[in-house]
C-alpha cells in the first residue's frame, strides 16, 4: 500500500481550513445584521439637485448614512419615509455610521 504524498495531505488540508474559514465569515456577517426603524432623509444632493444620498434617523436621534449600492439606491426616492431597515452597521474612521441594507420595508407612522 502506498503512503500519502506530503504535499497531497498539506494541500487537503489547506483546502478544508480556508472552507471553514469561510463558513466562519459568513456566520460572523448574518449575526452582525441587525433590524431598526427610522425616517429616510437626504443626506446630499448632485449638481443638479437631484438626490444622492440619504441617511436614515432612529427615533433616537442616531443617523445612519445609507451605502449607495444596489438595495440602497431604492431608499434615494423614499426622502421623508418611515422605513424598517435589516442591514449590517460599521463606523468610519470620521465616527459616522454607515448601514448596508440587505431589505427594507415602508412602514406608517
Amino acid at each position: 500500500m502506498r503512503k500519502p504524498r506530503v504535499g497531497a495531505v498539506l494541500g487537503w488540508l489547506v483546502c478544508a481550513v480556508l472552507f471553514l474559514v469561510q463558513v466562519q465569515a459568513a456566520r460572523a456577517y448574518d449575526e452582525n445584521v441587525v433590524e431598526f426603524k427610522g425616517t429616510v432623509f437626504v443626506a446630499d444632493n448632485d449638481a443638479s439637485g437631484k438626490v444622492s444620498a440619504v441617511s436614515i434617523l432612529d427615533p433616537a436621534g442616531e443617523e445612519f448614512f445609507v451605502v449607495n449600492d444596489e438595495v440602497g439606491s431604492q431608499l434615494l426616492s423614499l426622502v421623508d419615509k418611515n422605513v424598517k431597515v435589516s442591514g449590517v452597521i460599521n463606523v468610519a474612521p470620521d465616527g459616522k455610521k454607515w448601514v448596508k441594507v440587505k431589505k427594507f420595508a415602508i412602514y406608517a407612522s
